[in-house]
């Protein structure tokens, strides 16, 4: 199995200018009745267009084993999971250090509060122009982090899931971390 996920992986991230990021344009393509999330008949055309040919049984199989909850469908989250390459300790530490910096009261969820003091919202062109208030530019900010329903807190999970993503197109551990550090002046 884990050879047939590689080879999916790979050609994923064949798929676009950026990488794992460019995924989500062509689920939402291969997602042909719109329910956000794949079926047994879409993932096996899905396989077809990345230009892969599996045998019947091992298309079953890769499909059962990304649809993770079991569903009967595989939803954005588990696709993006199982393509991800996984990510070093490295990466996980620098990445849960942004998180924490962050996490200003510590309750594990960053939101407009713990951006206050943290992200300077005045620098920002729409706050400049009197487009948006400072609070305003803070959920926007938040909602790049929060997937799924945008309550404008970012969890920890919802945090290394957005950078999991990043982390699949950044070749070294040593310039992930000096991203990291540099975006967030860590």
């Amino acid at each position: 199995m884990a050879d047939k996920l590689a080879e999916l992986r790979a050609k994923c991230l064949e798929r676009g200018a950026g990488g794992i990021h460019g995924i989500g344009r062509t689920f939402r393509n291969i997602d042909d009745d719109g329910s956000k999330s794949l079926s047994l008949e879409e993932f096996r055309y899905g396989l077809k267009d990345f230009g892969l040919s599996f045998p019947e049984s091992s298309v079953q199989e890769l499909f059962t084993y990304i649809d993770k909850d079991g569903s009967g469908t595989i939803r954005f989250d588990e696709f993006l999971q199982a393509i991800r390459p996984p990510m070093s300790q490295t990466r996980i530490s620098i990445i849960n250090e942004a998180f924490k910096k962050f996490d200003k009261n510590g309750d594990g969820v960053i939101s407009v509060a713990d951006l206050k003091g943290v992200y300077d919202a005045k620098h920002h062109p729409k706050y400049k122009s009197g487009q948006m208030t400072e609070d305003q530019v803070f959920r926007e900010f938040l909602d790049v982090f929060d997937h799924g329903v945008k309550d404008g807190k970012v969890t920890k999970e919802e945090f290394i899931n957005y950078y999991s993503g990043v982390s699949a197109s950044v070749d070294t551990d040593q310039y992930f971390v000096e991203m990291m550090r540099s975006a967030w002046k860590m």
